[in-house]
């Protein structure tokens, strides 16, 4: 396992990123009658919505925005469907856009607070100027980890032409690191900041 310190690729804040958007997913709670368990075995969704918008205000600014195509609602199997997700954290008290993220689909789990985000999966920190993009991601809530299958890339890159690339990522929100259960490949840029801090 090859672990990579965040101090040299700053990335690692995605992981706080994508616990963010999977915690949103779940802040809207509906409940529109009987579930798909209680009303037989069919797969229908408890309640769709199109062109869905959810807006987090902090402090009386917009701090959080989260929209999808679709939405669809099971109660019974306790999960929310996105489809064409994106989502975009602010600094409330500049307005200044801080992450943002998107995904073809994502299905917040209710009962655990995990997430899966498929399809072409992109999360970018501003403040860290990083960008990951990978088409398979799994928050663990419970464990606070952000992982990917082990037969799928991740990339993290920078602005300045930075990044790494490897299979079975892994990312620790309370260590703030990340790691590549299989081959890795990249090129860390050094910038005169960084050769100034040796």
């Amino acid at each position: 396992m090859r672990r990579v310190e965040p101090r040299r690729l700053a990335a690692a804040v995605l992981v706080a990123a994508a616990a963010l958007g999977a915690a949103l997913l779940g802040s809207c709670r509906f409940n529109y009658g009987p579930s798909a368990s209680e009303r037989g075995a069919g797969a229908a969704p408890t309640a769709v919505f199109v062109n869905y918008l959810h807006n987090v205000v902090t402090r009386g600014a917009l701090s959080f925005r989260l929209t999808a195509a679709r939405a669809e609602t099971y109660d019974g199997e306790k999960k929310t469907v996105l489809h064409d997700v994106q989502f975009a954290e602010y600094d409330p008290d500049t307005g200044a856009l801080v992450s943002r993220g998107r995904a073809d689909s994502a299905v917040y789990h209710s009962d655990s607070g995990d997430a899966d985000f498929s399809g072409d999966v992109r999360l970018e920190s501003k403040r860290q100027d990083a960008i990951l993009a990978g088409d398979s991601l799994h928050w663990d809530d419970k464990a606070k980890r952000l992982t990917g299958p082990l037969e799928k890339l991740v990339t993290i890159s920078r602005s300045d032409g930075s990044f790494v690339r490897g299979a079975g990522f892994e990312a620790e929100a309370l260590t703030r690191s990340f790691s590549f259960r299989g081959g890795v490949a990249g090129t860390l840029v050094e910038t005169a900041a960084a050769e100034a801090s040796k």
